[in-house]
């Protein structure tokens, strides 16, 4: 019996279909969970013609992890609820676009960007909107970034050489990704001498931190690895194909992620910002598991609480912060910050002028 708060495990996690059915079943258990029904995977699933327990065992994961609902079993009461309000479930299905349709609408970002501010450059941006949720199971493109990427380019792939790399891979990706060809790369990382040789099994490209990333399976290493697309040399076809992990789920890899870096564990951070910085945050959530909560004291403070898998990007966004924001938990990232906060301290004390500006900058 699992314990309470915990949820029973399927492993290996096959792909959730996310049909019209499976939309059906899974809006049918938010009316279950939000009216406090009792009800088990065996009971909701003898409801469905031909569908099994292990199905809605799946449905409820698929509930709980893309939808970060609060489902959590209770063995006392043997039934799945809810732990705390839950009102945000969006089921809406949404049509699918193909790898190349997505490239092409990723590289007319440079034609698209002469009708900004007409009326048919509003219109583009308002579809745009509606179709970036659904560019397909190759490619995670966030909204916001596929605005940018078509209306405020940041950068000319004639001067900058990691934009230019990224395009010039693109195709050659996608096309892997669809025919499951395995490559050869040679890639660089930013403290290594030169490229190395790499052999990968291309499964998913996403868009992260405003910068393209691969992520393949290493057959050597039998682990996933993130490759950046400006960091790639060369790609060459081996000539085999691969047959993709079956547990592989791009969401649940890239879910935790607030920048580049991806882990394996899931950690529950904490911050706490003043009122110099809450507004921004309230505005602009650092990930889309972020919940706030207001706090009495001080006087317009908030305390943020994110879900990531990983501790390095949260840790330079809270030092970019500076005095507005203060590391709660975990105990790790709270000592990562007093060790960088230190050193960088140390940094600007090593000289007189160092220590004088110090001395102004803390008194505006």
């Amino acid at each position: 019996m699992p314990p309470v708060g915990s949820l029973p495990s399927l492993s290996p996690r096959p792909a959730h279909s996310g049909g019209p059915a499976c939309i059906a079943r899974i809006r049918r258990l938010h009316e279950y969970l939000s009216a406090g029904r009792c009800f088990t995977a065996e009971s909701f699933a003898s409801e469905w013609e031909g569908i099994s327990a292990r199905t809605i065992k799946r449905d409820i994961n698929h509930l709980r992890d893309r939808h970060n609902a609060p489902v959590e079993w209770d063995p006392a009461r043997r039934t799945y609820h809810y732990s705390g309000p839950y009102t945000s479930l969006q089921l809406t299905p949404l049509p699918r676009i193909d790898a190349d349709e997505a490239l092409a609408l990723i590289l007319a970002g440079r034609t698209f960007a002469a009708w900004r501010g007409s009326a048919l450059g509003r219109a583009l941006a308002a579809i745009l909107e509606k179709m970036a949720p659904a560019l397909g199971s190759a490619i995670s493109l966030a909204p916001e970034e596929l605005n940018r990427l078509i209306y405020e380019p940041d950068s000319d792939p004639e001067t900058d050489a990691a934009t230019a790399a990224e395009q010039r891979h693109l195709v050659e990706l996608l096309d892997a990704l669809r025919h499951r060809r395995e490559l050869r790369l040679t890639y660089k990382k930013p403290r290594a001498c030169r490229p190395a040789p790499r052999i990968v099994h291309p499964l998913h490209l996403a868009i992260l931190d405003h910068r393209w990333m691969l992520v393949a399976h290493d057959p050597r290493r039998r682990a996933l690895r993130n490759f950046l697309l400006s960091r790639i040399g060369t790609i060459t076809p081996t000539g085999a194909t691969f047959t993709p992990p079956e547990n592989f789920d791009a969401h649940a890899h890239l879910t935790g992620n607030m920048g580049l870096f991806t882990g394996e564990k899931l950690f529950t951070v904490r911050i706490r910002f003043d009122a110099t910085a809450a507004p921004y945050i309230r505005e602009r959530p650092w990930h889309a598991s972020q919940t706030i909560t207001e706090l009495a004291s001080p006087h317009g403070a908030i305390e943020a609480t994110l879900r990531l898998n990983n501790l390095i990007d949260v840790r330079r966004r809270i030092l970019g912060w500076g005095r507005h924001a203060r590391a709660l938990a975990p105990a790790a990232l709270v000592r990562a910050v007093k060790t960088e906060a230190t050193a960088l301290l140390a940094n600007h004390a090593a000289s007189p002028s160092a220590k004088g500006a110090t001395k102004e900058l803390l008194k505006k």
